[in-house]
């Protein structure tokens, strides 16, 4: 099973998204694409045993996912009580809603999806809907927010060949409750 889901996530991440203008990406589609990359890319380099995205329940709809230009972003991230740590809150780019009546919510920023960069922007939400859904989601954010970065990061690698690095993981890691990373 794995080695299909290896093959379905190459296929379909290799191209331009089947029947998409490179200027309008159906997220929909994309995030299941994204759910079948990291499905088939589950062991990711550096993460705590008890967080491997290989043990994860996969089986799960997409989430629903609401493109907002950058100030109705912020906005909503405001109301979410949304937080970067070392960062301004007008640098985001997307979160995950994990709880009240938006619970399994995505919002995003208005930006071209068929480009790398915004889609793993959109592969860190649709990781936290996955962990959220796992029971991951703790009152310690490095233990969600440490892997979820560094499967982003596997994700840019293996789509374009170039190194990368997140400085939040940085952050993350001086958190006090930190004690795995």
């Amino acid at each position: 099973v794995r080695h299909i889901l290896i093959l379905l996530s190459i296929l379909l991440l290799s191209f331009p998204l089947f029947g998409q203008s490179t200027k309008k990406v159906d997220l929909s589609l994309l995030a299941k694409e994204l759910m079948l990359w990291m499905q088939a890319n589950c062991e990711v380099p550096g993460v705590h045993p008890e967080h491997n995205f290989c043990n994860l329940n996969w089986n799960h709809p997409v989430p629903e996912i609401t493109i907002l230009p950058r100030k109705q972003l912020v906005k909503e991230f405001r109301k979410n009580g949304g937080n970067i740590p070392g960062r301004p809150v007008s640098a985001v780019k997307g979160f995950y809603v994990n709880r009240g009546r938006e619970r399994f919510k995505i919002y995003m920023l208005d930006q071209n999806y068929s480009k790398v960069l915004p889609q793993a922007d959109l592969l860190h939400e649709v990781s936290h809907y996955i962990q959220d859904k796992n029971g991951l989601l703790t009152d310690c954010p490095p233990n969600y927010e440490i892997p979820t970065y560094l499967m982003q990061i596997q994700y840019y690698k293996a789509k374009t060949g170039n190194g990368a690095t997140a400085k939040m993981i940085k952050e993350y890691k001086r958190h006090f409750c930190n004690t795995l990373y």
